[in-house]
């Protein structure tokens, strides 16, 4: 009897969790990727869930004269005020939306290809219940004229 209990335990974990990544996926795709508009999506999904208090951090390379589209997308469950900020492999900060009003969408050009750090840090709000939501982060690039009739 303890057997078939550990298996459906085991069964939850498994299939559960890919339940709950689909999901995130599915978030990702209908919610966040719109918002890179007009940027073109980069063909990543990058999306898991989070709780409050949790950090995240993502290593994406970006190439040198590219601009770039990031966007953030959480569910309402989640804190509102979530920082992203991107450092360079030394950790020094090169972009923290606190200093801007928290916002969700970043666009932006790097002057040499570098990989970066993306760090996402959820707040730890006051509170009887921890609060537990997908959030998506994607990125998208801007097309030349040139670019988009290939």
């Amino acid at each position: 009897m303890r057997l078939i209990r550990i298996s459906i335990v085991v069964f939850f974990i498994i299939f559960g969790g890919n339940s709950i990544n689909a999901q995130c996926l599915s978030f990702a795709k209908l919610v966040a990727k719109p918002q890179l508009a007009p940027f073109t999506h980069d063909g990543n999904y990058n999306a898991t869930l989070m709780e409050e208090g949790e950090t995240a951090e993502l290593n994406k390379t970006f190439f040198s004269g590219q601009e770039y589209r990031l966007v953030l997308a959480t569910v309402d469950a989640l804190p509102k005020n979530i920082r992203i900020r991107l450092l360079n492999q030394q950790r020094k900060v090169i972009y923290d939306n606190a200093d801007h009003n928290y916002t969700y969408v970043w666009d932006f050009k790097l002057e040499t290809t570098e990989n970066l750090i993306i760090h996402i840090k959820i707040p730890d709000e006051d509170g009887d219940k921890i609060r537990v939501g997908c959030i998506a982060i994607m990125f998208g690039i801007k097309m030349s004229e040139k670019q988009k009739k290939r």
